[in-house]
């Protein structure tokens, strides 16, 4: 092996990788860095992007030796290298930005809107089903559902160290999907005063199945000419999938069937047969499944967390689909036939809520991180938010005995057997608690990744954390005490605005980092001065500028990588003590005590202390 390519490990920072040695990029392209971070790539470490792409560092680091030393390299078999680097590099940004206007219009603008007038009115009936319907499938569609394509797009081919198949098809799939979700989202409203606004409505809603068609056939295009086959991560997504087209279908006939409803008695049974129907196979089907697959892909390479159980993560797979499956037969059977079968139904949410427990049980997501940073409040708090939804949702039936028993006979809540307000603070904390700090959190991750900027000199995001947390709070909450007392509806009114805020922040933070424009902070630790105490936060490469005769404790302490020049110049000027000690495994205390010491005695030309060295 070649010498001069020893100081490549796998704490260097890939920019500074790529500086030294900007010939090695075709390796790392191999394994998905292609499109990620600009010319320099992402700013992070070479270990970090081994396990983020499921590489062997030990791979890593020798074929990267070997393109150094000058050795052949093996061609790339991407599927029209050519197209996708040109078209498919970053074809997440405009499904991301697409995304974030939505739902801060069409949306959770829209839903806030809604949400302020049944305060003010003290009725949920203040805001027509269409008006709701229009709103909730702007949500499914516009804000989860263009967020899924993106990362889709982005992510799935470098999980495969692929190249995205048939990249104009997925632009196109945007296209379709754009033009009809907003003729969708105007159209249906309109429908009751516009006679032909009913029509383009429907039309719009076939124009989404055929953008989720190719969507679909994109992706299992991909996967099909990577040649890798499918981890156990991968069904989940698979079956998110299946759910994603399935339920596109079933809200294009729903919407047809309501638009034509002669009587509000027919409507009224059309929402009772299929409206939990359609939810249930959105949320529980096609959100729930997507996010616990990719949750098991990212939480692990990216966290550090354990690594999922193989046989658990299948298992867990077939339950949640009998489960969601369960639920949708349960609610269309009650309604078709008797209540009695509200029995399958509450098996199955039992089924859905104890798989749930048991995957995030065995992922230990509330446990100690390897490696942590400001993405991961959201997702922690969005899996809270999970086991708040899904306990509501058994505590349904103790919910309906209360409300039940303080009602007069004939109270809408007593004729039905059922609790809109409670069933809709249901909703809102998995679609929001879950679903939407899912999306900020793993966007706040990626994007910054993807754009080249370091993660770590960003805002860490508490406003957007703490408002949409708060909001969530406040409507679920207060939604469900509607049921008791109607001084619950203006609070109720007044949680969309919180959270409209909150994603606010997030948005135009995101489109700033997408844009190039990305505000830093402040340091944390001031840079250093001499003849002041060393601290963890300063850099080594400032340390040793101004103490150049540190390097032989640096040494000692285990700082290896430090004999070399190039990396001192390099690598030491971003790496600040304390990562670096994370790095080797050492107390960054111990390390700055005696980085001190050494400084103190060669300042008064002292012997220093004896020291230990590093094996």
């Amino acid at each position: 092996m070649n010498a001069s390519s020893d100081w490549v490990n796998e704490s260097i920072e890939i920019p500074d990788l790529l500086r030294l040695a900007p010939g090695v990029r075709p390796v790392l392209d191999r394994y998905g860095l292609r499109g990620c971070g600009g010319e320099l790539g992402p700013a992070e470490s070479l270990g970090f992007f081994a396990r983020a792409h499921d590489v062997p560092i030990e791979t890593l680091l020798r074929e990267i030796r070997e393109s150094i030393a000058g050795a052949p390299r093996p061609s790339t078999n991407d599927v029209n290298h050519e197209e996708s680097s040109k078209l498919a590099d970053a074809i997440y940004r405009p499904f991301f930005k697409a995304g974030i206007a939505v739902v801060l219009t069409l949306g959770a603008a829209w839903g806030a809107y809604l949400l302020l007038r049944i305060g003010l009115a003290g009725r949920f009936a203040a805001a027509g089903l269409h008006e709701v319907n229009a709103h909730g499938h702007a949500q499914i569609f516009g804000w989860v559902g263009l967020f899924v394509m993106g990362f889709a797009y982005q992510a799935f081919p470098r999980f495969k160290h692929a190249s995205l198949a048939f990249p104009r098809l997925a632009w196109n799939s945007l296209g379709l999907m754009l033009v009809g979700l907003v003729g969708r989202s105007i159209g249906e409203p309109l429908a009751d005063s516009l006679p032909w606004a009913g029509p383009i409505a429907i039309a719009s809603a076939w124009l989404e199945v055929a953008a989720i068609a190719l969507f679909v056939w994109v992706i299992l295009a991909t996967w099909r000419a990577a040649g890798k086959g499918l981890a156990f991560y991968d069904y989940y997504i698979l079956a998110s999938l299946g759910w994603f087209t399935l339920q596109a279908i079933a809200e294009a006939l729903y919407l047809a069937a309501t638009l034509a409803a002669v009587s509000r008695d027919e409507l009224l049974a059309l929402i009772a047969a299929w409206q939990g129907t359609i939810r249930d196979a959105q949320i529980h089907g096609f959100a729930l499944l997507m996010i616990l697959g990719v949750s098991q892909r990212i939480l692990h390479h990216f966290y550090g967390f354990p690594a999922p159980s193989r046989r658990l993560s299948l298992v867990g797979l077939v339950g949640l689909n009998l489960a969601v499956t369960g639920e949708i037969a349960g609610l269309v059977l009650m309604g078709a036939v008797n209540r009695a079968w509200a029995g399958l139904w509450y098996a199955s949410a039992f089924l859905l809520t104890g798989t749930v427990v048991a995957l995030l049980w065995n992922w230990r997501v509330f446990g100690r991180a390897a490696e942590g940073d400001r993405s991961l409040k959201f997702l922690r708090a969005a899996y809270i938010w999970l086991l708040i939804s899904l306990g509501m949702l058994i505590l349904l039936p103790a919910h309906l005995f209360i409300l039940l028993s303080q009602l007069a006979p004939s109270s809408e809540a007593a004729t039905l057997g059922f609790s809109h307000a409670y069933y809709g603070a249901i909703r809102h904390a998995i679609t929001v608690g879950f679903i939407s700090l899912m999306i900020v959190g793993v966007a706040a991750r990626v994007v910054p990744t993807l754009n080249g900027v370091d993660i770590r000199r960003l805002t860490p995001l508490w406003g957007p954390f703490l408002l949409l947390n708060l909001g969530c709070a406040l409507r679920v909450v207060a939604q469900t005490l509607t049921d008791f007392t109607p001084h619950a509806f203006p609070v109720a009114g007044i949680s969309g605005l919180l959270e409209v805020t909150g994603l606010a922040l997030w948005g135009v933070h995101l489109w700033a980092v997408m844009a190039g424009r990305a505000r830093y902070r402040l340091p944390v630790t001031a840079p250093y001065a001499p003849s002041t105490p060393i601290e963890a936060g300063h850099t080594v490469g400032e340390v040793l500028e101004h103490h150049p005769e540190l390097l032989e404790t640096f040494l000692a302490l285990g700082f290896r990588p430090l004999a070399n020049p190039l990396l001192r110049k390099t690598v030491a000027r971003h790496v600040s003590i304390s990562q670096a000690c994370r790095q080797l495994g050492r107390a960054p205390e111990e390390v700055v005590e005696a980085l001190n010491r050494a400084c103190a005695a060669a300042a008064h030309k002292l012997p220093s202390l004896p020291m230990v060295s590093v094996s």
